[in-house]
């Protein structure tokens, strides 16, 4: 049998420096959707509901895009078992991960400020490297879902999509948060340039990295991205996006949800 078809063995295809340009060009993507929330969250005097609106909008469009785009796609090529396995392990993953940071003040990362604030570095000395480090948390599923299905000849746009415009309330909400709790705006800004710099980073260097794996891993790695990003959403997004906020909140998930779906329809 062929190794390339038993997928036990890598086939190695040719990166071309163009390949890996391009790659980083559409891994900055998603990362500017970042720096525009950031940049909205330093000068803007958005209200709560306003801000779960975005978040709603946002869970909706990262919803559709695991179920749809990397789900899905996993249990075709990797079979339901491996790839649901591959998918529980990657929320654990993420929970684990996520647990330790609050006990340290990174728990609410994600949040504006007005209905839950973080805590203040003075309340609890370390919060501010807490929510630090879970902010890079937040972006490494993402970035090792892009990074291999930019490998797929066509470009997943909609993913892509759902990735950027989501980041923009992720970062929105977790910076008028750090600013309600009297977090510098050079530190602010330095965390988020930083991790849109390392995503789009990790995300070329992912493309270049996972074109060396046999055929069986990067469904299953797309599965275990995909479960941590279900975990992100679920942990950190849509607690923002439904506490105190508009009652049609669960109107603007599945409008995200369907903007994706048309997205998706009209992309392939």
């Amino acid at each position: 049998m062929d190794a390339s078809a038993s997928g036990e063995h890598a086939v190695h295809v040719p990166t071309s420096n163009d390949e890996v340009w391009a790659a980083l060009a559409l891994g900055a993507v998603p990362s500017a959707g970042l720096l525009v929330g950031a940049i909205a969250g330093l000068f803007s005097r958005l209200k709560h509901q306003r801000i779960a609106m975005a978040m709603s909008v946002g869970a909706g469009l990262l919803l559709a895009g695991v179920s749809l785009k990397l789900a899905a796609e996993s249990v075709r090529v990797a079979g339901p078992m491996a790839a649901a396995l591959a998918l529980l392990l990657g929320a654990a993953g993420f929970s684990a991960s996520n647990a330790l940071l609050a006990r340290f003040g990174g728990a609410h990362r994600k949040r504006c400020g007005e209905c839950v604030q973080q805590p203040a570095e003075s309340q609890q000395p370390g919060s501010g490297v807490a929510i630090a480090l879970g902010n890079a948390l937040d972006a490494v599923p993402e970035a090792m879902v892009l990074g291999i299905a930019l490998r797929d000849p066509v470009v997943p746009l909609a993913l892509v999509i759902a990735f950027s415009v989501g980041n923009v309330p992720v970062a929105l909400s977790s910076t008028v948060g750090m600013r309600a709790a009297g977090r510098r705006y050079l530190f602010i800004f330095t965390l988020w340039g930083a991790i849109a710099i390392g995503a789009a980073v990790a995300i070329g260097a992912g493309y270049v990295g996972f074109g060396a794996l046999g055929q069986a891993w990067p469904p299953r790695l797309q599965a275990f991205g995909a479960g941590a990003l279900l975990a992100m959403t679920a942990e950190t997004m849509i607690p923002e996006a439904f506490h105190n906020s508009p009652r049609f909140s669960g109107l603007l998930a599945a409008f995200g949800f369907g903007l994706l779906l048309l997205v998706d329809a009209t992309t392939r």
